[in-house]
C-alpha cells in the first residue's frame, strides 16, 4: 500500500461521520493486539486548548529526556501532523505501512459481519499502533470530542488525565449546558489515577471533585489567582506562579493559563508516576515552546496574525488578547466558519473591536458555511463587509485595505493608522497563511 492509497483509504472511510461509541474501536484495537495497554499514556479533554497544554508538556518532557509522541486532532497544515514524536511527524512510509495493518483488521470486521470503523476510529488505532512501536516514553492523547464516547476513551490506566478549559461546543452530541458538556469530559477519568482540570467555573466545580471522590482520584484543579504576570511583550509573556519565575514565547494570555495546566501536570508525574522533572526543565520546555496557528503572527507591514478560535470560548479568549496586545490600532478580520458554530455569537463578541470583516469559506464540503452566508450575517455588525475566494486571497485584500486612509466613524478624523490583519474562525482556513504571504 502506497501513501497516496492510505490516504484514500481514510477519506473514504470519513463518509461514515461522528458515530459516538467504544465498541468498534474496542474491537479493532482488540485484533491488533490492544496496543494501547502498552503506552504510559496522558489523556486529556476539554473544548480549548488541549493543544496548547500538550505543547507545553511536551517541550517539558523533552527538556527532561524524555521521547514523547502526540496524537492531534484536528490539524491545520498536514494529515501526518496527527502522529508526532518530538514534534517530528510521521512519514509516508509509516502511515502506509500501519494503515495496511490497520485496515486489515477493519476489513476482517466487516467480513464478519461488524460495524467498520469511522476514519477517526482507523486514525485512533494507527496512533496506538505507530507510538508502540516507535517505544515511545509518553503518549499525549487527545480527544476527538467529548471523552466519554470518543474513541481514545480506551485506555484503562492512563498516568493522569487532564481537563482542559470547558464551554459550549458540539452540543448537538454534548449537550445544551456546561454541566453536561463537562460530565462527557469527565468520561476519561480512571478510579486511582489523578487528574489535573484547568481552573474550572464555580458552577462546575463541585462536579469534579464529586468524581474525582467517587473514584479515589487525586484532584488538581488549578488555581489562577496564584499567577501574577509581569511582562506582557509581542515576543514573550513572563509571569511568576507559586513564587517561581515563567518565561513562554506562545502569545495570548489565555497561553499563560495553559502553561499552568503543564505545570501541574509535570508536578503531577513527579508525585505519581516516578517522574523527575525538575523545575528548571520546566523553564526550559516552557520557553522553547511552539504551537502553530494560535495567536502567531505570520507576517508583518502589517502585522498579520492567525488564531484558531473557533467556538465561544476560544473567541472570547481572542477577544481579550485583542483588548491586551491591540490597544488603539486598526483590526481588520479575514474569518471562516464552520455552519455548526454559533458564528452570530462570534460576530458579537468580535464585532466591537473592528469595524471590517473579510469572509472567506473553509476547506470542508460538508461543514463549511458558505462565505456569502457569513457575509450576510457580518453586515449586522461590521461597516465594511467583503468576500473572498481563499484565506490568502482575503489576506491581500485585507492588506490593500490597510494601505488607504481611515475615517473614525465616531471623530470624522481621517488617518492611515497602524493596523493588523486577523485571521480566525475555522482551523481548517488558517493553515495556508501559517507558511507566509
Amino acid at each position: 500500500m502506497t501513501y497516496e492509497d492510505a490516504y484514500k483509504y481514510i477519506k473514504k472511510a470519513e463518509g461514515a461521520g461522528i458515530v459516538p461509541g467504544l465498541s468498534t474501536i474496542k474491537e479493532l484495537l482488540s485484533r491488533l493486539g490492544d496496543p494501547q495497554d502498552s503506552l504510559n499514556v496522558i489523556h486529556i479533554a476539554g473544548t480549548n486548548g488541549k493543544g496548547s497544554i500538550f505543547a507545553f508538556l511536551e517541550y517539558i518532557l523533552r527538556a527532561a529526556g524524555y521521547r514523547v509522541g502526540r496524537y492531534i486532532s484536528p490539524t491545520i497544515f498536514t494529515y501526518l501532523e496527527r502522529f508526532q514524536i518530538n514534534s517530528r511527524y510521521m512519514t509516508e512510509e509509516e502511515f502506509a505501512e500501519i494503515m495496511e495493518a490497520v485496515g486489515g483488521a477493519a476489513s476482517g470486521m466487516e467480513a464478519d459481519g461488524l460495524n467498520y470503523p469511522t476514519a477517526f476510529e482507523l486514525e485512533t488505532a494507527m496512533a496506538f499502533l505507530y507510538f508502540k512501536k516507535k517505544k515511545v516514553d509518553f503518549l499525549l492523547l487527545e480527544t476527538g470530542m467529548g471523552g466519554r464516547l470518543d474513541a481514545t476513551n480506551v485506555v484503562k490506566k492512563p498516568l493522569c488525565t487532564v481537563l482542559a478549559s470547558i464551554s459550549m461546543d458540539h452540543m448537538k452530541f454534548l449537550g445544551n449546558d456546561l454541566s453536561g458538556i463537562l460530565r462527557e469530559k469527565m468520561g476519561i477519568m480512571r478510579p486511582g489515577v489523578p487528574c489535573v482540570a484547568y481552573q474550572l467555573q464555580e458552577t462546575l466545580r463541585p462536579a469534579y471533585l464529586e468524581e474525582c471522590e467517587r473514584l479515589a482520584a487525586p484532584a488538581d484543579m488549578c488555581d489562577f489567582s496564584r499567577i501574577r504576570i509581569t511582562a506582557i511583550e509581542k515576543d514573550y509573556t513572563e509571569y511568576i506562579y507559586d513564587g517561581k519565575c515563567y518565561k513562554i514565547a506562545l502569545n495570548g494570555l489565555y497561553q499563560v493559563y495553559n502553561s499552568v495546566v503543564a505545570i501541574e501536570v509535570a508536578r503531577c508525574l513527579n508525585r505519581y508516576s516516578g517522574c523527575s522533572i525538575t523545575d528548571e526543565q520546566i523553564k526550559k520546555g516552557l520557553a522553547a515552546a511552539r504551537w502553530k496557528g494560535r495567536f502567531e503572527q505570520v507576517g508583518s507591514d502589517p502585522d498579520i496574525y492567525i488564531d484558531g478560535a473557533h467556538n465561544v470560548g476560544g473567541w472570547q479568549s481572542l477577544a481579550q488578547n485583542v483588548r491586551e496586545y491591540f490597544k488603539d490600532k486598526r483590526l481588520i478580520y479575514v474569518c471562516g466558519v464552520f455552519k455548526d458554530k454559533e458564528y452570530e455569537k462570534m460576530l458579537d463578541i468580535m464585532a466591537p473591536y473592528s469595524d471590517t470583516l473579510i469572509a472567506v469559506t473553509p476547506p470542508n464540503e460538508k461543514r463549511a458555511l458558505p462565505k456569502e452566508a457569513l457575509a450576510q450575517a457580518a453586515e449586522k455588525h461590521f461597516q465594511n463587509v467583503y468576500t473572498a475566494e481563499t484565506a490568502t486571497e482575503a489576506v491581500k485584500r485585507a492588506v490593500d485595505l490597510s494601505r488607504t486612509d481611515f475615517v473614525d466613524g465616531e471623530t470624522g478624523i481621517q488617518s492611515r493608522e497602524e493596523t493588523v490583519v486577523l485571521a480566525f474562525g475555522s482551523l481548517s482556513f488558517i493553515g495556508e497563511l501559517s507558511i507566509g504571504r
